[in-house]
């Protein structure tokens, strides 16, 4: 059993995959009622994720709330019209150089990118493409990146997908070859490459700073390394039951994991205050 907290929360981030989705990718019927409650009680309930947008949107739509959404671990926040409040992107020069080096050297992993709504393959019928569309529900454009890029100036996240051991062998590289980057694994099979200055708790703080909420009211859940830096920064903290060790070491509580609804036990466990917003 979780202790109970004292403090009074006033917002709540919370990841998606592996956290309040389960196996199967559904979010239960509890959850939604507990997240439903928080939002009628004026608590905002922030989805935070390396997805894109359209990946996002239909599970906050299934949830029946409104909030800003966190996009590609912090690249690129939309407030609850759906409008760019902050965006943070890697520029043309090094995109293209990132590209070049993927595509010479590590030709068997499938790679990605994206930017704002779009997402971008060489390959739309490439197994870990159609892998990736079935998990989201994000449908990829078929093109080059080099093309992409040039239109877009900029894009938010590349995305590499391949077998576990090739995907850490390839992470290590990429921190030899490239500076200024933020690059780590969100599974042993996907690895995530941002702009340096993208993290998810620097979202936390945006949105802190955006609603006039001290981030010491602020309550967070993930499962995974990418959420370390948010779990850390909230007032108080939740790893999944599904998350690595040094995950659960790091956050302030653990809970159940994202098959028996780990989200809506921490939930409960912790007294909210009804904001006026």
């Amino acid at each position: 059993m979780i202790p109970s907290d004292p403090m009074q929360y006033r917002m709540v981030f919370c990841d998606i995959d592996g956290t309040l989705i389960d196996s199967n990718h559904q979010i239960s019927q509890r959850t939604k009622q507990q997240i439903q409650e928080l939002y009628h009680g004026g608590i905002p309930f922030i989805l935070v994720s390396a997805r894109m947008p359209s990946g996002i949107y239909p599970l906050q739509l299934e949830l029946g709330i409104k909030a800003p959404i966190v996009c590609y671990s912090g690249a690129l926040i939309l407030n609850e019209r759906g409008s760019p409040i902050q965006t943070l992107g890697i520029d043309r020069e090094k995109a293209m150089c990132i590209d070049t080096f993927l595509k010479n050297g590590w030709s068997h992993i499938c790679c990605s990118a994206y930017c704002c709504n779009d997402w971008l393959t060489d390959n739309i019928r490439h197994k870990w493409i159609m892998q990736e569309q079935k998990i989201t529900t994000s449908v990829p454009i078929e093109g080059r990146i080099s093309d992409f890029i040039q239109e877009k100036a900029q894009i938010h996240k590349l995305l590499c997908m391949g077998e576990a051991e090739m995907i850490s062998e390839l992470s290590n590289e990429l921190k030899e070859a490239f500076s200024g980057l933020s690059i780590y694994r969100s599974k042993d099979t996907y690895l995530e490459i941002m702009d340096g200055a993208v993290s998810k708790s620097g979202a936390v703080k945006y949105l802190c700073k955006n609603y006039q909420i001290p981030i010491e009211a602020t309550v967070s859940f993930g499962d995974n390394y990418n959420d370390v830096d948010m779990l850390m920064a909230t007032g108080t903290s939740f790893a999944m039951g599904n998350a690595p060790e040094e995950v659960k070491r790091l956050a302030r509580h653990i809970t159940l994991d994202n098959d028996r609804e780990g989200v809506a036990l921490g939930l409960q466990q912790l007294n909210f205050t009804k904001n006026q917003i």
